[in-house]
């Protein structure tokens, strides 16, 4: 549990509130935010798909090709032609569908019948009996009625012909069966089409039961003028009557011909669309790497048509939804990014330098790698290698993760990592490059976290190109279906180059980007803890006592973060560098008047603590001088935190009571701002317990454990610690750490025989002797 949630709020001083309401609105999305994440994901999304496409060269039949084109990633595309032409034999193959108009026979044998019912009523109601003629008259009058009667079945040329035969019944039924043997045996009205579709095959239908059958089965299907020749042949039915009368009835057969098998043509459609619907589209799939030509090569149809559709796939839609699929998938890890930040990594007070500082390292990724892919495109038609993508192995994938994790932290580096795997599947289109690049990349995390030396980014990028062929090894044979040793072997090799350009490109790049962003690496930090740096050596010759003082409080402040988990040498160089601002007044510093006079003596208690707060600020302005990183600029001021001087401030009131005046204790304050870190807690209880320790002399264990417990009691009292996330486990480690190393200080030593240290002035006369503290006692 952190310090400050010891506290009822209602209890915390006004100013801690005000800045833990701030801290909160600090964690929201504000237009700002909003804006730059979407134009760093557009950013990364543009450089995704513009790195990546190639304009396709337009080549056409017979040309020749003047450079080698191969295709960039896996396409598939339909056959137009192709599936047309399966469609169209599937329409073929579907037969045509015509329907057995039977009900048609029916209406005209019935129109039959009835014609001739009507016809011997008339004979009947004329008294017409057997064969006798009839007069003109009578005639003419009969065949008016039988117009009127059944003209409007049997045409009036015809009437003549049936009335002499008197209707006989027997001619009827002659007539109805000749009739039915034609029109059953099917008569269709185009006889052409009817040629054509009986070679793609026909369905006939019967329009009542519904029921198909095939054509086949009903061999006698003719079209009219087969009809009328078959009823040619069945003119020896009536061979009973007058040729005149044979020839008149076979007409009136003929005009009663109606086409009984009907094509349907909507029904025959449909089913011909259906068959060609479920034709698959024919694809063509073109494979990454493929070599569509070759230079100097005359370019075929089926080379033109693949280039034709290489160009249509990187078209203006393919381009925007690539953009807006990229564009949201890095705007979802950049809002991922900062909610982490926000709610997991509140040690960050500089969230949206952490997260700028993250977008800028994805962009310089994206880009080396884009452009050392474009470079390998060119390169692979010169390597023997069996597929083209096994020489992006050399890219440096892990360049990310390492400089997020030198630059920020090692949780951080895990989320670049995860979105350089995410992105390095997308952009190639491969699963196992994205697996290779995420494996490189948790090694490059976990190699790099100890950074003390120049050095060790090479071993971190040995280390990498180590974990990439041991990745390789294991992808091989997953990608491959055959293993070939060599092969695996120049992979491999390809795997530890990418380790270490990454680390090259590490070292090239990290000055750059923690000058830019103000972060302060371990490597800075090591430079910073040179004790020969020039702002160290002034300290030394000019406030030798406040130099020292550093030294000791950096020995006590890295112990204490070593116990606690802190960064040790950041806490070690900020204490070098805490109390920098008294070397403009050494001589007023307790620690450097050595056995002089005490210049506060002849100060107003006001005044003292005037310039005693005014080293903060001058420190400040020294190390910005001096070139130190912000991180230990802001120490400088957090050491002291808001502290009161209890020295100056008890005997401001002790001079005001004797002349009735009141003392604000604000007055006697520091500045601040309290610790915002742990290592900034961490230096001001070593300031406090190394500069209360000077007071002791041969002091017993209980004694140095009785004053670090008070002295870091009273900070916590004072809440000094309420701002920052140490907690009181970590408080208690930090007393802990802090005994063990005065423990050591103030060890115990034989005397010396024939010596006595205390003697320090003598003459002839007398001795003075100093006493337990350092103080001329008495003379002897």
């Amino acid at each position: 549990m952190a310090i400050a949630a010891k506290m009822p709020a209602r209890e915390r001083p006004r100013r801690h509130r005000l800045k833990d309401a701030a801290g909160k609105l600090s964690g929201q999305l504000g237009w700002k935010e909003l804006c730059f994440g979407a134009a760093a994901a557009l950013l990364i999304g543009g450089l995704l798909v513009g790195l990546r496409i190639r304009e396709m060269p337009s080549y056409k039949a017979g040309e020749t090709a003047v450079e080698e084109v191969r295709a960039p990633r896996d396409i598939a595309y339909e056959d137009a032609e192709a599936t047309a032409n399966l469609r169209e034999a599937a329409r073929d193959r579907t037969p045509a569908v015509y329907e057995l108009a039977a009900e048609r026979i029916a209406r005209k044998e019935g129109d039959i019948r009835r014609a001739f019912a009507a016809g011997r009523r008339l004979l009947s109601e004329y008294q017409v009996t057997g064969t006798a003629g009839l007069d003109p008259a009578r005639r003419t009058e009969l065949l008016r009625r039988l117009e009127e009667e059944a003209g409007g079945i049997i045409p009036p040329r015809f009437l003549p012909v049936f009335l002499d035969c008197r209707f006989d019944p027997e001619l009827e039924n002659k007539i109805l069966q000749v009739l039915d043997i034609t029109l059953r045996g099917g008569v269709v009205a185009d006889g052409e089409l009817f040629r054509l579709d009986l070679k793609k095959g026909i369905v006939l239908r019967d329009r009542e039961s519904l029921l198909e059958r095939p054509l086949k089965e009903f061999p006698g299907v003719r079209d009219l003028p087969a009809a009328r020749e078959y009823l040619r042949l069945l003119q020896v039915e009536f061979s009973g009557l007058p040729p005149p009368a044979r020839e008149e009835i076979r007409a009136f057969l003929e005009d009663q011909l109606v086409p009984t098998v009907v094509f349907n043509a909507p029904e025959t459609q449909a089913r011909r669309d259906a068959a060609a619907a479920r034709v698959q589209p024919v694809q063509v799939q073109i494979k990454k790497g493929k070599v569509i030509v070759r230079a100097g090569e005359q370019v075929s149809a089926r080379a033109a048509a693949e280039l034709a559709m290489l160009r249509q796939a990187y078209g203006a839609r393919f381009i925007f939804g690539r953009l807006l699929g990229y564009s949201l998938l890095v705007a979802g890890l950049l809002y991922a990014l900062w909610h982490y930040f926000v709610f997991y990594q509140k040690r960050h007070r500089k969230i949206r330098n952490h997260a700028v500082l993250v977008a800028v390292i994805l962009v310089l990724e994206v880009v080396l790698v884009g452009l050392l892919s474009a470079a390998l495109d060119i390169l692979s038609p010169r390597v023997s290698l069996r597929d083209a993508s096994d020489l992006y192995a050399v890219l440096p994938f892990a360049l990310a993760a390492m400089l997020v994790t030198l630059l920020v932290d090692t949780n951080v580096g895990w989320i670049a990592s995860t979105a350089v795997g995410v992105l390095t599947g997308l952009f190639y289109e491969d699963i196992y490059l994205a697996v290779y690049a995420l494996l490189g990349s948790l090694a490059g995390i976990y190699s790099i976290r100890q950074y003390k030396e120049r050095s060790a980014l090479f071993k971190s990028g040995l280390t990498v190109g180590i974990v990439n062929a041991c990745a390789l090894a294991a992808v091989h044979p997953l990608k491959h279906d055959s293993f070939v040793f060599f092969e695996l072997l120049a992979k491999a090799a390809l795997g530890v180059a990418s380790g270490l350009l990454a680390s090259a490109l590490c070292s090239v790049f990290l000055p750059a980007l923690e000058s830019l962003f103000k972060i302060t690496t371990d490597i800075r930090l090591l430079e910073l803890s040179n004790l020969n740096s020039p702002v160290l050596r002034r300290l030394s010759v000019e406030a030798p006592g406040t130099y020292h003082h550093s030294l000791m409080v950096g020995t006590l402040s890295e112990a204490a973060a070593e116990a606690i988990g802190a960064n040790p040498l950041l806490v070690r160089v900020a204490a070098y560098y805490h109390d920098l601002g008294k070397m403009l007044k050494p001589e007023y510093f307790l620690e450097n008047q050595a056995f002089g006079v005490n210049k506060h003596e002849s100060l107003s208690p006001s005044m003292s603590c005037l310039i005693l707060s005014s080293h903060v600020k001058n420190g400040l302005e020294l190390a910005r001088q001096a070139g130190l990183n912000e991180t230990i600029c802001q120490m400088i001021p957090q050491h002291h935190g808001t502290r009161i001087m209890t020295f100056f401030y008890q005997k401001a009131r002790e001079s005001a009571a004797a002349e009735g005046r009141e003392v604000r204790e604000e007055d006697f304050r520091y500045p601040g701002p309290k610790p915002q870190s742990k290592e900034a807690a961490i230096l001001m209880m070593a300031d406090s317990v190394e500069a209360a320790s000077r007071t002791l002399s041969n002091p017993s264990a209980a004694q140095i454990q009785g004053m670090i417990d008070r002295l870091i009691e009273d900070i916590l009292a004072d809440h000094q610690l309420d701002e920052c996330d140490i907690t009181l486990r970590e408080v208690r480690l930090a007393k802990e750490s802090f005994f063990k190393v005065l423990s050591g200080i103030f060890h115990r030593r034989i005397d010396y025989p024939g010596y006595d240290f205390r003697v320090v002035a003598g003459n002839a006369d007398k001795t003075r002797v100093l006493d337990t503290n350092g103080q001329q006692a008495k003379a002897i």
